[in-house]
């Protein structure tokens, strides 16, 4: 025997170390026993350890982006091995310093394996401890699937060991722990691709905070793949691939290394608990509200029991439970349990989150305060995020706090007291806080909750009915806002109303263009959905032949369309949609094209190779490559003979320019002066093929300079350089009726179609084009100059996605074409004298 105790507890992480810590300063005999090192899985291959590694991370990411702070250093590198030396230290010291607290405090430890051998005794490799009562606190392990490959990914024990940081890095599962190694590995140059099952990632976060962070994360090139399902991963030639589907088309991710993080589970082998009456669902212990299990004299705590597994949770386990052992009467009160999440910028949260209040009907005022508003943030020179606290909207109690930026996981447990007290938003508000503080910005957000922010502009809102959520207040931005953010967003379908001219002075980040650069900031957005959604209908089958998307390409389209005036003519053998829509082509006659519906803009009989509408003077859509650009000679020809001062906008891809009918178009108008600007959209990449390997000049404006005529070169992915730049060419082309050229560089985030598998552009390619996203580009511009912050950016998005819904809906409802009108109108003599073709000047 090896000794008599009046509390064993099996397993050494922070419930177990803690209990046995606390059982002892009860009074009691106290035995810990623990397999590895103390400290458990948090602190020898979780929380510490990992948070070592970011914390390099996040040193690594300050200095390289030191030099308006003064700090001045050539050629800033990551030494990896050195970031796993420090880790390997912290983590050793931490260790030993468990150790110290058992021994100091009289606990006596045993390393082996533990498992329940009767009542009251604990068997530890051949020996046996009498104990009176018994704490399991055995935590949990890695979760396995059964995925064909999986033998060729890493865990979050191994990802931790890495020689070296990985060029490419997949990583399956969006939780909390695939998350974190995400952020990790992406500040440190990783191209990062997240595949996730559910719809969100980091599901348990509210959504407005996880959209905070994806557009961070897109921001350093890596991507995320939402209702995804992997189901192979494979090795070729020394690299690996995931294969996945998402909305129905499949994908594959390059990778050097694959994290699989589809969670943990509760750790029970080899305990025998089963035998010693112990109760278990599936491996989780079963406990009731004081943490006893089935068997007289067992308790569990922590991960083992599948409740909150988060390592601060055990440890207030423990307490309840050896307090419980001691004769106290403790249940465990989880409402406000912390959640904290080390990703760049951090996430926190504790208590109610809006959609939890919205589905259990509870009215509530909710207040967020930016840090782009926050003093100390901006010292800081971290002003990404803001605070959001959720309170009863008539007694005002705090039910929800959740942070996103700076030191979000220090912040949180300032609301984690407020809730778990029972406070107001009047007691944080009455509370001095220190100035400058991060954590002034709970205080405002509370006052923001209140229609009492001091810091930013308040908006007045109406009662809040039962089960709705009330926004209260939103800001954002370096400077005091007059509008609030999150205003009524804009319908869908008009393209925004456009400046007299565009100069820019018009296109300035200032208050008064910010109704026109919002405008045009929800027209990209609503592209993207359109486009977004178009590709799932058309793996659903509802669009037929080939279908085309602008996803990337959303600033070149509506910069070169909203240059225009209304008089002006568009011809284009452009066949995505998004050129339609900013011209103001209702959106819903254009999905039902594609869906070959009678209510499409040409009666179902084209779909995206005809996308037409005469009142908007748009002549879109022809099928033949570059087909368009003739037929756009002749309209010119058509503008000239009329001496109006219209002029002719031919968009084109790439592809184009290398066929006949370019150089001659080309030609034609030069030699005769005709009004057309020449639009190309070189996304760089036709069918597999890259720009550069398909001609003999790469720069395409630099063909159309053979034919003495104006040419530049814009940033497509650049909104407000596409509009200014363009709009000098087509006024210019107005006034003097000579031809000039536009070629507007950009990338198509998705292949040349969708059934394009897009296997010929390099990961390294793809990195750094994703990095220039024009709408994280031109948000992060808004949120910069103070027009607009996340919330509002949040509800436009949510507005778009139910008006694309809309969109949808009536494409689907609307009625097929009569199979015997299918013809009509193919034949140029049924349109004379037509009505539909006159259209007339504004």
């Amino acid at each position: 025997m090896a000794g008599s105790f009046d509390v064993v507890v099996i397993g050494g992480g922070p419930g177990g170390y803690v209990a046995a810590l606390r059982a002892a300063q009860l009074g009691a005999r106290t035995a810990i026993v623990e397999k590895d090192r103390v400290g458990g899985t948090c602190l020898v291959r979780g929380c510490i350890p990992t948070k070592a590694l970011l914390q390099s991370s996040e040193l690594y990411t300050l200095a390289k982006a030191g030099r308006p702070f003064g700090l001045v250093a050539d050629n800033v590198g990551f030494d990896w091995t050195a970031a796993q030396r420090r880790k390997t230290a912290v983590v050793d010291q931490l260790v030993k310093g468990v150790e110290g607290l058992l021994k100091a405090g009289g606990v006596t430890s045993f390393k082996g394996s533990a498992r329940l051998a009767g009542k009251g005794v604990v068997a530890v490799d051949g020996d046996q401890l009498q104990a009176k009562d018994i704490v399991i606190a055995t935590g949990s392990a890695i979760a396995r699937v059964p995925l064909p490959g999986a033998e060729l990914t890493i865990d979050s024990d191994r990802i931790l060991e890495l020689q070296e940081v990985p060029k490419r890095l997949a990583v399956i599962g969006g939780g909390v722990v695939g998350m974190e190694f995400a952020a990790m590995f992406a500040a440190l140059g990783s191209k990062v691709t997240v595949l996730e099952m559910l719809p969100q990632v980091l599901s348990m976060v509210d959504s407005d905070l996880v959209a905070v962070y994806t557009k961070h994360l897109a921001g350093l090139g890596g991507e995320i793949h939402t209702n995804s399902k992997v189901s192979e991963v494979t090795k070729s030639g020394g690299a690996l691939k995931v294969k996945f589907s998402e909305g129905g088309q499949d994908g594959v991710v390059d990778a050097e290394q694959v994290l699989m993080a589809v969670g943990r589970v509760p750790y029970t082998h080899g305990l025998d608990a089963e035998k010693a009456g112990v109760k278990l669902d599936r491996y989780r212990i079963v406990v009731d509200e004081h943490l006893h299990t089935d068997a007289d004299g067992v308790w569990a705590i922590g991960d083992v029991i599948g409740g909150i597994m988060l390592a601060h949770v055990a440890s207030y386990e423990g307490v309840c439970a050896v307090e419980n052992i001691d004769g106290h009467t403790r249940t465990p009160d989880y409402h406000a349990a912390p959640n904290c999440i080390y990703t760049d910028p951090e996430i926190a949260h504790v208590g109610l989150g809006e959609k939890e209040a919205k589905d259990e009907g509870i009215a509530v005022k909710v207040g967020r305060f930016p840090f782009a508003a926050s003093g100390r943030a901006l010292t800081l020179g971290q002003t990404e995020g803001y605070a959001k606290v959720l309170a009863d909207a008539e007694s005002g109690k705090l039910l929800g706090a959740h942070i996103i930026g700076p030191r979000a996981t220090d912040l949180i447990a300032e609301a984690t007291l407020a809730i778990q007290n029972g406070l107001t938003m009047e007691q944080l508000d009455l509370t001095i806080h220190a100035h400058p503080t991060l954590p002034e910005s709970l205080m405002e957000a509370a006052l923001a909750a209140q229609g009492r922010a001091i810091h930013i502009a308040n908006r007045k809102t109406s009662a809040p009915s039962g089960g709705s959520v009330a926004t209260s207040a939103v800001g954002g931005g370096e400077k005091i806002q007059e509008k609030a953010m999150a205003a009524t967003v804009k319908p869908s379908s008009p393209p925004p109303a456009v400046p007299s001219a565009i100069t820019t002075k018009s296109l300035d980040l200032k208050k008064e263009n910010r109704d026109f650069l919002l405008g045009m900031h929800r027209q990209m957005q609503l592209i993207r959905r359109f486009e977004e959604r178009a590709q799932e209908q058309y793996t659903k089958a509802k669009i037929g032949g080939y279908c085309h998307l602008n996803i990337g390409e959303e600033a070149t389209v509506v910069g070169g369309i909203l240059a225009l005036k209304p008089n002006d003519w568009i011809f284009t053998s452009y066949r995505e949609h998004g050129h339609a829509i900013a011209r103001g082509v209702d959106p819903k006659a254009v999905m039902a094209e594609l869906f070959g519906k009678e209510t499409g803009t040409s009666h179902g009989r084209g779909g995206s190779m005809h996308l037409v509408d005469y009142s908007k003077r748009f002549m879109g859509g022809y099928g033949i490559v570059g087909g368009h650009l003739p037929l756009a000679v002749g309209g010119a020809w058509a503008a000239k003979y009329r001496k109006q001062d219209d002029v002719i906008f031919c968009m084109f891809g790439d592809g184009a320019t290398n066929i006949g009918a370019f150089h001659e178009s080309l030609n034609m108008a030069k030699v005769f002066k005709l009004p057309v600007v020449w639009f190309c959209i070189n996304n760089r990449y036709g069918m597999g093929t890259p720009v550069e390997k398909a001609s003999a000049v790469a720069d395409i404006y630099k063909k159309a300079c053979a034919y003495d005529m104006e040419s530049i070169q814009v940033d497509g992915m650049n909104l407000r350089e596409v509009l200014l730049k363009t709009s000098e060419i087509v006024e210019k082309t107005r006034g003097d009726s000579e031809p000039r050229f536009v070629e507007a560089l950009c990338y198509r985030f998705r292949g040349h179609s969708v059934v394009d598998p897009d296997k010929y552009r390099s990961e390294e390619d793809k990195v750094t084009w994703r990095k220039a996203d024009p709408i994280v580009a031109f948000e992060h511009e808004l949120e910069k100059s103070g027009l607009a912050d996340e919330e509002y950016f949040k509800n436009v998005r949510v507005e778009i996605d139910n008006d694309v819904k809309d969109i949808i809906q009536y494409a689907d409802e609307s009625p097929d074409p009569r199979t015997d009108d299918l013809y009509k109108y193919v034949y140029a003599g049924q349109w004379d004298n037509n009505p539909m073709l006159r259209a007339e000047r504004v």
